[in-house]
């Protein structure tokens, strides 16, 4: 990010907090649907240990349903890309499930599964693999045969051949794949947190959302968002340190 779209953003931001002070600063306003950025502001001082709270049990759901996706994605991505019978079978059937949203069967998901960190992880799963799974296939795939055969002339062995080659090359779409894929995960995850859960982000807005306590909910939803922004800005980091020649 260039350091004038940082002062653009900031000041888009600014400008946005102002304009919610002054629009809900009228007496006339019902501050129970628009509550005063103060009273906003300040939920996160009275709240912050729900909100901790809320933020650990999310972060295991989501980071247990994206570290199966991603392992399971990669490899079979690369078993599938490397075989010519494997992606003509595979790679069809992923096209046409991959499309569905997650969040349409996550109900169903809470409903039948044994457990609703079991239902969670699921749809994380479902919301990230077929992506990683897709990505990592098609790369593989569309490698150049020039590269391969230059690969093949030193000698190399299956494993090098995976790890010298074929990772160097898949990784810069994974890494670019992978803050889309967060968002729609934890779109699902908090999706699922408000139908099932007893704690997390989604739950907490659901919570207090049905006592109507706006406040905590317009809360909880801007918790949400610097979230994920924290964690697109860490993806963004740690593409820069593993993706040094792209």
């Amino acid at each position: 990010m260039s350091a004038r779209a940082g002062r653009d953003i900031t000041g888009i931001i600014l400008l946005s907090l102002v304009l919610w002070q002054f629009f809900t600063s009228g007496d006339a306003v019902n501050t129970m649907l628009y509550p005063q950025l103060r009273d906003i502001v300040a939920i996160f001082a009275t709240d912050w240990r729900k909100m901790l709270l809320g933020i650990g049990s999310s972060m295991y759901l989501l980071g247990t349903g994206m570290g199966l996706a991603l392992i399971l994605g990669i490899v079979l991505g690369l078993l599938t890309g490397g075989s010519t019978r494997l992606s003509e079978a595979l790679l069809p059937l992923a096209k046409v499930i991959s499309p569905v949203p997650p969040i349409i069967y996550t109900p169903y998901a809470v409903a039948v599964l044994p457990s609703f960190e079991i239902a969670s992880i699921f749809v994380i799963f479902s919301s990230i693999f077929w992506q990683i799974y897709i990505q990592v296939a098609t790369a593989v795939r569309g490698i150049d045969p020039k590269l391969l055969d230059s690969a093949r002339t030193l000698n190399l062995n299956a494993w090098s051949m995976l790890w010298h080659v074929l990772w160097p090359y898949c990784l810069p779409r994974i890494m670019k794949a992978l803050p889309v894929a967060v968002a729609n995960a934890f779109m699902v995850l908090t999706a699922a947190e408000m139908i099932g859960a007893q704690s997390g982000l989604g739950y907490y807005v659901r919570y207090y959302a049905d006592f109507a306590d706006y406040t905590r909910v317009i809360a909880g939803i801007l918790l949400i968002g610097i979230v994920v922004s924290l964690l697109n800005g860490g993806i963004a980091i740690l593409e820069r340190r593993l993706v040094r020649w792209h």
